[in-house]
Order: C-alpha cells, then sequence, then structure tokens
C-alpha cells in the first residue's frame, strides 16, 4: 500500500467557494479580482495566439523575463515569472523549508501561505495582528527571529486586514532576520493598489524573496500570472523549482499584452482607490459600520449581522467573501464607482428593520 506523508493526510485541502460563482451574474466582490473585462489589447493577443497555430506547442517565452523585469524596476537576472503569486510562494518554501522547521506567518493572513508551508512539514507560528484596529504585530515578530524560524512571511498589505506594515519596520526586521539566517517572504500581491514596495531592499539583503501578482490588477486571474523577485542568486535556485513550462502560453501572452497596455490597469485602479473607495468607506462610517483601515482594493467590515447582510448581498446578486479568521467580519472588494453604489444600495437594505 502506498504512503502519504503524515503532514499531508493530516492536512485540508484549500477549497475556496470558486466553483459557479462567474457564471450566475453575481457582481463578484469576494475574491479582489478586477470587476471589469481585461483589456481588449489583451483580448486580441490571446485570440492571435489561439489562431497562431501554437497551441499544441510547449511555450517559448523570448524576452518575457526582461518585460516584467522592466515593469516590476528589477534586473531581468533578478526575477522568475511564475504561475500566478501562488507559485512564487510555493517555490521559495521549497527553496528553504524543511520538515519541522518553524515557519512564522503573522495571522491572520493569505490561506496558500499556510498551505505552502504545511506541505513542507513546517511547524507554523501565528502571532496575532493586534485588536482593536489589527496592526502588524512588531515587537512580537522581531522577538520571534529570536527562536530559530527558517522563514518569516509579511504580507503587506495584508489579506485579509488590508493594513500595512511601515517600511521602517520592514527593514528593522530584514536586518534582524540577515543576522538570524531568516529568510523573509514580503508578499506584495497588492503592490500597484498600494504602492507599498520593499524592492529597494533586494540589493542590501541577500535573504529577501518578493513575490507579486498579475493576475488582479490587469483583469487576467484565470491565466495565472505573477513574479517573484530576489537576489541573482536566489534566482538561480528558484529556476530549479519552478518547472521549464509551469507558466503556460495563455499567461506569457496576457503577460505582454497587459504590460503594453498598462494605463488601461492604471485608470481601473485609479478609480478604485481614488472614488470608489473612499465612497464606501464614507458609507460605513456613516451607518457606524466597522471597518479596518485598508492600503489595498477591499475592506474588511464588521456588521452586527453577518449572516443577515451576506444573505440580503447574495439575494441582490453580489458576493463578498465571510472570514472566519475574524470572527464576524466580512471582507468587500472594491471595484468601480459604479459597482460600489449597486453595494451600497444593496448593504442598505441590510440596515432596515
Amino acid at each position: 500500500m502506498v504512503k502519504i506523508r503524515d503532514n499531508i493526510k493530516e492536512m485540508e485541502s484549500y477549497n475556496p467557494p470558486l466553483e459557479g460563482r462567474a457564471s450566475k451574474g453575481y457582481l463578484l466582490l469576494d475574491f479582489n479580482e478586477m470587476t471589469i473585462e481585461t483589456s481588449l489589447k489583451v483580448k486580441q493577443a490571446l485570440h492571435e495566439f489561439v489562431d497562431s497555430g501554437r497551441v499544441q506547442v510547449y511555450p517559448e517565452y523570448g524576452n518575457l523575463n526582461e518585460v516584467v523585469a522592466e515593469y516590476a524596476g528589477c534586473a531581468p537576472a533578478e526575477v522568475l515569472v511564475t504561475n500566478g503569486s501562488d507559485q512564487g510562494i510555493d517555490v521559495v518554501m521549497r527553496a528553504f523549508v524543511e520538515k519541522g522547521d518553524k515557519v512564522v506567518i503573522p495571522s491572520p493572513s493569505f490561506a496558500m501561505e499556510y498551505q505552502s508551508a504545511l506541505v513542507q512539514g513546517a511547524e507554523i507560528i501565528k502571532p496575532r495582528y493586534q485588536e482593536p484596529d489589527l496592526s502588524f504585530p512588531t515587537d512580537e515578530v522581531l522577538e520571534l527571529l529570536d527562536s530559530s524560524p527558517k522563514l518569516l512571511v509579511l504580507c503587506n498589505p495584508n489579506n485579509p486586514t488590508g493594513g500595512d506594515i511601515p517600511m521602517e519596520h520592514v527593514r528593522r526586521i530584514l536586518e534582524k532576520a540577515k543576522e538570524k539566517d531568516v529568510v523573509v517572504l514580503h508578499d506584495e500581491a497588492y503592490f500597484e493598489f498600494s504602492g507599498i514596495t520593499a524592492l529597494d531592499f533586494i540589493k542590501d539583503f541577500n535573504n529577501l524573496c518578493i513575490t507579486r501578482t498579475l493576475s488582479k490588477q490587469f483583469g487576467v486571474a484565470s491565466a495565472r500570472a505573477g513574479y517573484l523577485i530576489s537576489q541573482e542568486q536566489n534566482i538561480r535556485e528558484f529556476m530549479k523549482i519552478r518547472g521549464p513550462y509551469d507558466v503556460n502560453m495563455f499567461a506569457a501572452t496576457a503577460i505582454r499584452a497587459a504590460i503594453s497596455n498598462a494605463e488601461y490597469s492604471r485608470a481601473y485602479i485609479q478609480e478604485v482607490m481614488k472614488y470608489a473607495k473612499p465612497m464606501l468607506e464614507e458609507f460605513f462610517k456613516k451607518h457606524n459600520i466597522l471597518f479596518y483601515p485598508s492600503q489595498a482594493n477591499f475592506l474588511l467590515v464588521k456588521p452586527a449581522d453577518p449572516e443577515r447582510v451576506l444573505r440580503i448581498l447574495r439575494d441582490e446578486g453580489i458576493l463578498v467573501r465571510p472570514r472566519r479568521d475574524v470572527l464576524g467580519a466580512l471582507r468587500v472588494s472594491v471595484g468601480t464607482v459604479q459597482d460600489t453604489e449597486r453595494f451600497i444600495l444593496a448593504y442598505s437594505k441590510a440596515l432596515e428593520r
């Protein structure tokens, strides 16, 4: 009889409530995706690829690394294109973490960080974000670096809380982590929305790995597009872990087209962050609904009756994400102004008694 590793048998699979959501006409405010369609340029590029007679051929990437590196602001040798940022997280875990190693993940955080650590058989240490505002536990994290963890995850801005870690705190953490031989994974999935990045630290810290996605801000989540930034010697090792064809040609094609038309994404991000999000924050303030400060394209909200709000929103054709790891909280993605107006109208029905 074949034997699955014990740590795998003890895990639960990551099963986000995805099936059927996109085909039923809902306004999707549950997974922080772009709420409008991807650009016409991306669509045209994908059509052209399908018609090129190369779908049956293994991927050829050409200068894709250079294209992504120029967009990211780093050297081509410092970037590895990945199958979504999920794979970037997984590559870093597989490169550094062995069975029994400690991994520090300030919690709550992104599910795939835990998943990848558990697959490696890690012991996960979970310092909690601090009430009342769910701020990052800097002092506790610095103390935990003395306990010889192999890796520390910093999700910045954090998912699901939306809060950021100040860059001066990130530097302090990186300095101590380097002294203690701890790898730091800085998850920047919401970089385009927040502008928050540890990229300037790459040159000084060989223990720093940055993961980013190209899925959310370019509207190509179905193609799975991301990348990993680190010092060149680390990227060379990571290339041994990522498969030679793990990034499919639909993703590679979408990435090139999206980056060449980045103004489309920037216009959407500006609408979300400058207009729609303040509108939603004002609505919650007006009705004394608790929400947490966020630097990303979502808000974590604590309604008085979250189940009732969930039910009414769904009845009105809107999906948001319940977060059981923050008791009674819902994570609400922010889309366009029109999306936000529709959400406010629907949520207002939940306020009626």
